[in-house]
């Protein structure tokens, strides 16, 4: 993981926070937490290289390989 990317994001997130909940705080308590939520999952997603993760495909072929030998 890199660090340095995680607490930039992290930054970025807080300054998002700052200049935006002026404008959110008059909205309802459903979009304000929507708003967290989705800046949280960004920051969470910035401490995985996504770039090099292995996806879904990977693993369907890794459950069905034997399952096709067998067949």
């Amino acid at each position: 993981m890199a660090w340095g990317s995680f607490f930039g994001t992290m930054m970025i997130v807080l300054v998002i926070m700052f200049l935006q909940w002026p404008k959110i705080k008059q909205n309802p308590t459903r979009d304000k937490a929507a708003f967290i939520v989705l800046l949280v999952i960004g920051l969470l997603l910035s401490m995985f290289d996504l770039q090099h993760m292995k996806g879904p495909v990977t693993l369907v072929d890794v459950i069905f390989q034997p399952l096709g030998k067998f067949l």
